[in-house]
């Protein structure tokens, strides 16, 4: 037998079952005679078994829906389709449904309407009702074939479009792995200058942006680092060498923060034959290069720190290099000029300079200062001059030298000149000596975590 005619045949021979089961009754002399001998009655008993034949009919129905749920073949954009219908029946299903109910039980109600001693009130209501449910149904019916054809369209056209997307993303991916596959070591070293200058970024824009003035570090900043996490992490499962390529671009062209940074910081360093960015270059260069204790000595003047005793070695400063850095000090210059040729003045100056109390000793020994703050603001500008010339002590021909020549591969505007006073940095704007303390700063992170900024240096596009 086939398939379609089952579900017919069970709904037929169930309501045969019921009839007879009623006709067993009648002959066992059940007494269901007065229960058929009123037409309300008989029309009441009707209604129920109706709806009992409509109740397993959409019983029947979402069976096949769930079978066709749990079919292994369906796919997603069906199921999206089914949730989007009443039920997760058919379109219109329902509709009939309740136009059939409506027809089945209304109609022989209104045609029996004075066997079942119906007044002309409830009649009327009753016709009302078929009347409003059919010219509905069949209204919209008749009124609709364009716009149920257009959104069917629609629909087919949205299927199609999600198809052209699922293979334009899948030949992109068939594409960025062949690339990956034909150049595993571009793959490999684009990867490795990403987190190279995204770990530089992070510490700019995280760690040291909140403390900068606003407008040092670019607003799109952060933005720009999301982008380039994603990329990165992207990358480890489905390597992209365009995309790598171009998000690390971004971060090390004009707009990335370190390059952003070094244009704030460069007014403050000599111009070189480079350009302004090769002063801030050489000092990032020979920050690197330094030891440890002439690191020590070099962060402290670039960012003005307080005075340390630990920055001078004992015996690193004689009273005939504290004699030629009074020139450097203005104040001390025009109090202590005359009384250097003095035997042991100098030594007694400078022993007093480099004492913890070395304000309150110079204001009690020496006469002369105009106040107290006076004094200290001396000291402070003598104590900057010696640290100078240990500095400057340093920086030697020899490692400026080496610094400078290893930038020859950076752009253009990076190559520093051979010029040993370039490192040092002058007077500026406050901002310029915020970037300045930044990238000293920066530096420090870098020599912890082993980074060469030379190697950063060289792959920025400022």
């Amino acid at each position: 037998m086939p398939s379609f005619l089952i579900p017919p045949l069970k709904i037929l021979l169930i309501g045969l079952a019921g009839v007879a089961v009623l006709l067993a009754a009648r002959l066992a002399g059940l007494g269901l005679g007065p229960l058929f001998a009123a037409p309300s009655n008989l029309a009441a008993v009707l209604v129920f078994f109706v709806g009992l034949g409509f109740a397993a009919f959409l019983w029947w129905l979402a069976s096949r829906c769930f079978a066709l749920l749990r079919d292994p073949a369906t796919t997603p954009e069906q199921l999206a389709a089914l949730r989007e219908l009443p039920l997760a029946l058919p379109e219109g299903t329902v509709r009939a449904l309740l136009a059939l109910i409506v027809g089945v039980i209304g109609l022989p109600l209104l045609l029996f309407s004075q066997s079942l001693a119906l007044n002309d009130a409830v009649a009327g209501y009753v016709n009302g009702i078929i009347a409003g449910v059919f010219g509905y149904y069949f209204g919209a019916r008749s009124t609709t074939p364009e716009a149920q054809a257009a959104r069917r369209l629609g629909d087919a056209l949205e299927v199609q479009n999600r198809a052209n997307e699922a293979l334009r993303t899948s030949e992109a991916a068939a594409r960025a792995t062949a690339e990956s596959a034909q150049h595993p070591n571009q793959v490999a070293d684009a990867v490795a200058r990403l987190e190279r200058h995204l770990a530089v970024a992070r510490i700019l824009v995280q760690r040291l942006g909140p403390a900068l003035p606003a407008g040092l570090i670019p607003p799109q900043a952060g933005a720009l680092l999301e982008q380039a996490a994603k990329v990165l992490t992207e990358a480890r499962s489905l390597p992209d060498l365009g995309a790598l390529q171009a998000v690390t671009s971004v971060l090390t062209g004009r707009d990335g923060p370190f390059s952003a940074l070094l244009r704030a910081a460069a007014p403050l360093l000599p111009a070189v034959t480079g350009g302004p960015l090769g002063g801030v270059a050489l000092l990032l260069g020979v920050g690197w290069s330094l030891g440890a204790a002439a690191w020590t000595r070099f962060r402290a003047r670039l960012l003005d720190a307080p005075h340390n005793p630990n920055l001078f070695e004992p015996g690193s400063i004689s009273p005939a290099s504290a004699e030629l850095r009074l020139a450097e000090a203005p104040i001390f210059a025009r109090l202590f000029t005359v009384r250097a040729v003095e035997p042991g003045f100098l030594a007694s100056l400078l022993d007093a300079c480099l004492r913890p109390d070395a304000a309150e000793r110079l204001w009690a020994r020496f006469p002369g200062f105009a106040s107290p703050a006076e004094a200290e603001e001396g000291l402070t500008e003598f104590r900057r001059a010696l640290l100078d010339e240990r500095v400057e002590a340093d920086l030697t021909p020899d490692l400026i030298a080496r610094v400078s020549q290893s930038l020859n591969g950076a752009a253009p505007a990076l190559r520093p000149d051979i010029l040993p006073r370039a490192v040092l940095p002058q007077q500026g704007s406050d901002d310029a000596r915020a970037a300045l303390q930044a990238l000293t700063l920066l530096l420090g992170e870098m020599r912890e975590n082993r980074t060469d900024p030379g190697l950063i240096l060289t792959e920025l596009a400022p």
